[in-house]
C-alpha cells in the first residue's frame, strides 16, 4: 500500500516509519530534522505549502494518509502566535481532507485524549463530551469535527499519552525520566494527574494492523488498557531498572503553575479491542523498553 506519513521525524512518525516499510511503499514528509527519515524514502517540505502539497499528491498518489504532524506539546502551542498554530495544527488538516478526498486516500489522523477536559473522574469513551481546555486541545477537537464532516473516509485516533524511547532527536516526558535516573536526578512527577498511556511500539504496531484493516469513518480512543498517574509510572520504571525511587519527587498538579491543567483523561478502550487490536500492558512494555534502553 503507498501511505503518506506527516510529521515523519517526529517522535510517534520514526517509529511508524520502521513499522510499515518493510510491508508497504511509504512516503514520510519531515520539515526541518530529518530523524529516520533519511533512511526511508522521504521529501523535505513545508506542508503549509498549498501548492507543493498538492503536487506530492498528484506525484505520490497515497492509498493512505497518516497525519501525525502538529505543534504538539500545549505549552508551545501557548507560546506561539495564534495564526501561526491554527495554520500546522487546523488549516492544514482542511486541506489534507480534501486532497484525500480527491485522490481516494484514506485519512488517519492522531488527535488527542486532551480533548476531554479532565475533571470528570475518567475512564471516558468516545461518547463523552469533548471539552478542551488548552489551544492545543481546541485545535484538535476543531479538526476532529471537520474531519467528520467533509472527509470521505477517515479514522480518527484520539492519542493518549505515548511514551518510550524519542528516536533520532524527537522527544518525550518519558524518555527524559529515563535520562534523568540514570543520572541520578531527582524528577517531579504528578500523582494526581491520570492518562492510559500506550509504548510508542505498541502504537506504532496497531497502526499498522490498522492500515490493513476496512476500519472507516469512525472515532476511536487510542489509548492503553491501564490508568495510572505519571508517580505511578515513574514507580514501575524505577522496579524495573533498578533505579532509586527517591529520585521521584511526588508533585500535585495543583501545584503546577503552567495553565490548562488537566486532571484524568484516561479513557476506555473498548471500541478499540473490539476491532480486535489488543494493548500490551505497562509492564510488558516497559520490559521492552528496558532491554532496547540497555543496547
Amino acid at each position: 500500500m503507498k501511505i503518506l506519513i506527516t510529521g515523519g521525524s517526529g517522535l510517534l512518525g520514526q517509529y511508524l516509519n520502521f513499522y510499515l516499510d518493510s510491508e508497504n511503499d511509504i512516503l514520510t514528509v519531515y520539515n526541518r530534522s530529518a530523524g529516520n527519515c533519511k533512511d526511508y524514502s522521504n521529501v523535505c517540505m513545508n506542508l503549509t505549502d498549498a501548492e507543493k502539497l498538492r503536487e506530492l499528491f498528484k506525484q505520490f498518489k497515497p492509498e493512505a494518509v497518516i497525519h501525525t504532524a502538529a505543534v504538539s506539546r500545549p505549552e508551545e502551542c501557548d507560546s506561539l502566535p495564534f495564526h501561526h498554530v491554527m495554520e500546522i495544527n487546523y488549516y492544514l488538516n482542511e486541506h489534507l481532507v480534501e486532497l484525500s478526498n480527491e485522490f481516494n486516500s484514506r485519512f488517519i489522523f492522531t488527535s488527542t485524549d486532551l480533548v476531554y477536559n479532565g475533571d470528570t473522574g475518567g475512564m471516558l469513551d468516545e461518547n463523552s463530551k469533548p471539552e478542551p481546555k488548552s489551544l492545543y486541545a481546541r485545535t484538535k477537537t476543531e479538526s476532529e469535527n471537520f474531519i467528520r464532516n467533509k472527509s470521505e473516509n477517515y479514522l480518527i485516533l484520539r492519542t493518549s499519552l505515548l511514551y518510550g524511547i524519542g528516536l533520532n532527536g524527537s522527544s518525550c516526558s518519558f524518555h527524559n525520566m529515563l535520562q534523568s535516573f540514570k543520572k541520578g536526578e531527582r524528577v517531579r512527577l504528578f500523582y494526581d494527574q491520570f492518562r492510559t498511556p500506550l509504548s510508542l511500539h505498541n502504537a506504532a504496531s496497531i497502526i499498522k494492523k490498522i492500515i490493513s484493516s476496512d476500519i472507516k469513518n469512525q472515532t476511536v480512543n487510542f489509548g492503553g488498557r491501564e490508568k495510572v498517574s505519571r508517580y505511578e509510572l515513574g514507580e514501575m520504571v524505577c522496579s524495573r531498572f533498578n533505579f532509586d525511587k527517591s529520585l521521584i519527587e511526588r508533585t500535585s498538579l495543583h501545584d503546577f503553575e503552567g495553565q490548562n491543567r488537566v486532571y484524568d483523561v484516561s479513557m476506555k478502550t473498548d471500541l478499540l479491542r473490539s476491532f480486535g487490536f489488543e494493548q500490551e500492558s505497562i509492564e510488558e512494555s516497559i520490559e521492552k523498553i528496558y532491554i532496547e534502553f540497555q543496547i
